[in-house]
């Protein structure tokens, strides 16, 4: 897992095709799950970097206009799918008022920082890996009420 960061915004040149560059915009995969997700100005989340988005990032990196830093301690990544998802997660926060206008944003959910990105039935969320074990918790404890 990486983060890009930009030392400058808005990014400009051509390596910035391609690039999700609005603030909580998306780049998925052909299945539709996020692959480079602008969470933060001047920030991205590159979950699994594949050869097109690693491309992407080194080109901008080659450019001058950010650094790549690796992740893999900071971030757990989860989902939440199915037909109960969305309620679940309105015991924390409204994800439509969140990610209205948007396609991902950095949220805290169950007192957990945590990114957050709609995927074909449900959510990815990205929690901080030291608040892992108590979002899961909470999200557990949700799911075995009534």
């Amino acid at each position: 897992m990486l983060e890009f960061v930009a030392f400058g915004f808005p990014l400009g040149g051509a390596f910035v095709v391609g690039w999700p560059a609005a603030p909580g915009a998306v780049r998925h995969d052909e299945q539709g799950r996020p692959v480079l997700l602008h969470f933060a100005p001047a920030r991205w989340l590159v979950p699994a970097p594949h050869p097109d988005i690693a491309a992407l990032i080194e080109a901008a990196t080659q450019a001058g206009a950010g650094a790549i830093v690796a992740v893999d301690g900071k971030w757990r990544a989860m989902e939440l799918t199915g037909p109960g998802a969305a309620r679940l997660l309105a015991s924390t926060v409204d994800v439509e008022a969140v990610l209205d206008g948007r396609e991902c944003a950095a949220v805290t959910l169950f007192d957990c920082p945590a990114l957050l990105a709609r995927v074909p039935g449900g959510f990815a969320v990205w929690v901080r890996a030291s608040y892992a074990a108590d979002f899961a918790a909470a999200v557990e404890r949700l799911r075995s009420q009534p």
